[in-house]
């Protein structure tokens, strides 16, 4: 109810000659995106931070992703059709069946069964399978392709989906990989910039024997779809497909930061459930605005992960 009436004091506070400036930066950039990566790098980053108007966010996530020119490359042309009614392991279709009513069971898209939310979904993820038979199909990717559903049509959504998994800037397939080896390298740099964010907490957590991997799971598996109301989640993903993984840490980070004090006085059995809370009952303008107060380097993440590598190599992990 709070939420609702929340959103109800944002949309009546939209200044609509805003919107409109905005709309049109944003269709002079798609319309010479070559010149807007190049040339524009930083006005992008700025202006993804502000928000991609709701009209263009389809559009300019695919070009932010780069899945647009790989969708019309005459090379894959009919390359979607063609997977999407290949025959897939029906094992691993099981498992989509299964979980397709659990994805955004109260979004107005998703609820039908056999509607065409949860049919489009289907085709997508199945399609994905047959493209990628090692990564196959991994819970939470459906949350992943009902936000891209949200914004774009269906193959669309799927050269998405799949820049997502292959672009090294998010390159999410490693995530999702048997034995999700880049969620444990997550794991071991968000522990790192605990300690360097809030050392307090950090120590608390350690003391206690909370470790990263018991609830920031399905932050990075779902980059935050399955906790955030809908508003704060495209605001996100503004900045991670511009930015990429470094805005899921400053958003990990500020929830925590946000409700510290609470933290710290908690035993291991009540701070499980909270951090899976944290995000209720927050403003999504503040969230964003608190994320972007986390300042530490990209390269700082790059020295964790030699670290981290360095151990694996060592047998230490």
């Amino acid at each position: 109810e709070k939420e609702k009436e929340r959103e109800e004091v944002y949309i009546k506070n939209v200044d609509g000659g805003q919107v409109l400036r905005r709309e049109v930066k944003w269709s002079n950039m798609t319309s010479d995106w070559e010149r807007t990566s190049h040339d524009m790098q930083e006005k992008l980053k700025e202006r993804c931070r502000k928000g991609i108007p709701s009209k263009l966010r389809g559009v300019a996530w695919q070009y932010l992703l780069g899945s647009r020119m790989e969708m019309e490359s005459s090379a894959n042309r009919g390359v979607y059709v063609a997977l999407k009614t290949k025959r897939l392991d029906p094992e691993v279709n099981g498992i989509i069946e299964r979980d397709l009513g659990r994805t955004f069971p109260t979004h107005v898209l998703f609820r039908d069964q056999d509607g065409v939310g949860q049919t489009t979904l289907r085709s997508i993820l199945q399609a994905y399978a047959n493209i990628d038979p090692e990564v196959g199909y991994v819970q939470g990717m459906g949350f992943l392709v009902g936000t891209l559903m949200t914004q774009m049509d269906e193959e669309e959504a799927f050269w998405a989906l799949h820049a997502m998994m292959h672009n090294k800037r998010y390159l999410l397939r490693e995530m999702y990989r048997p034995g999700f080896p880049m969620l444990q390298l997550f794991f071991f740099q968000l522990k790192k910039l605990m300690h360097m964010q809030i050392p307090k907490l950090h120590k608390r957590f350690e003391d206690i024997g909370v470790d990263p991997s018991f609830f920031a799971s399905q932050w990075f598996l779902t980059l935050f779809v399955y906790h955030f109301q809908f508003r704060a989640l495209l605001r996100v993903w503004d900045i991670f497909l511009c930015e990429g993984w470094k805005q899921i840490f400053r958003v990990a980070i500020a929830l925590m930061k946000w409700e510290e004090k609470e933290l710290l006085e908690m035993s291991f059995d009540a701070v499980l459930p909270r951090l899976k809370t944290l995000h209720e009952q927050k403003n999504p303008d503040e969230i964003l605005a608190r994320s972007l107060q986390i300042k530490f380097k990209t390269e700082q993440l790059g020295k964790w992960r030699a670290e981290y590598e360095a151990e694996l190599s060592a047998g230490r992990r």
